[in-house]
C-alpha cells in the first residue's frame, strides 16, 4: 500500500471535479477543493479539471481572483490541467474570439481542423476513444512512464492546444492525419486533453504517477 499523498482540485465552477476527485481517492490520495487562493498556495499539488468554453472559464478564475495564484503555484508544485484546464495553461484560445490564458505554456487554442489531410469531414465535438503517441520525447521522467504503446485514452472537445515549443509536447492523436496534441509537460507542470479519470486503467496508470512524482 503506497503511503497517501494530497491533492487539490481548483473549483471555479467548470470543473468535473466529482469523477476527477473519485479517481484520485481510488488511487490512494487525500483530495481537498481550492475555492480560493490561500487553498491554491497551501496546496501540494494541484490538479485544474475543466470543461466547458475558454472564455467563460477564465472569467470565472478571475472573479474568484485565482488567476495568480494559480499561476505562481504552478512553477514550483506538481500541477496537472486536464481538458479544458490543459487549453487554459496556455497563452491564448481562439474560441468566441480571442481570449488570454494562463500563459503557463506558449501557444494558440485552436479549432480541430474541420477535414482530414484527405479531405475526408472529420466529426467536431470529437468524442471518444484514441490512442495517444509519442513524439519521440522520453514518458520515463513523465506522467505517462507506465503507458504502453498500445493504449487508449477516452476524449471529448472541439479545440485543441498548438504549443509553440514541440518539446513540450509530449503526446498526440491522429485526427484525420492530422497530429493533434494529446499531453503536454514543461518541467513539473502537465496537461492532458482526454480525461484520464475517464479512460480506466490506463488513467489510473497516470494519476498513479502523478502521485508518485
Amino acid at each position: 500500500m503506497r503511503p497517501s499523498k494530497s491533492v487539490t482540485l481548483i473549483d471555479y465552477g467548470a470543473g468535473n471535479l466529482l469523477n476527477v476527485q473519485r479517481a484520485f481517492e481510488h488511487c490512494g490520495a487525500k483530495v481537498t477543493v481550492a475555492v480560493n487562493a490561500d487553498d491554491i498556495a497551501n496546496a501540494d499539488r494541484l490538479v485544474f479539471p475543466g470543461v466547458g468554453a475558454f472564455p467563460e472559464a477564465m472569467q470565472q478564475l478571475e472573479a474568484q481572483g485565482l488567476i495568480e495564484a494559480i499561476k505562481t503555484s504552478a512553477l514550483n508544485k506538481p500541477f496537472i490541467g486536464i481538458c479544458l484546464g490543459m487549453q487554459m495553461m496556455l497563452t491564448q484560445s481562439h474560441e468566441f474570439g480571442m481570449t488570454q490564458g494562463l500563459d503557463l505554456l506558449n501557444g494558440d487554442v485552436k479549432p480541430l481542423p474541420l477535414s482530414g489531410i484527405d479531405g475526408q469531414t472529420m466529426v467536431i465535438p470529437h468524442i471518444g476513444w484514441e490512442k495517444i503517441q509519442s513524439t519521440n520525447i522520453d514518458w520515463q521522467h513523465s506522467a505517462l512512464t507506465e503507458i504502453p504503446n498500445e493504449n487508449a485514452f477516452y476524449f471529448v472537445h472541439s479545440y485543441y492546444a498548438d504549443v509553440a515549443d514541440k518539446s513540450q509536447q509530449l503526446a498526440t492523436f491522429d485526427f484525420g492525419g492530422h497530429a493533434i496534441t494529446a499531453a503536454v509537460q514543461k518541467d513539473n507542470m502537465m496537461g492532458f486533453q482526454f480525461h484520464p479519470e475517464k479512460s480506466g486503467e490506463m488513467g489510473l496508470k497516470i494519476i498513479q504517477s502523478f502521485l508518485d512524482i
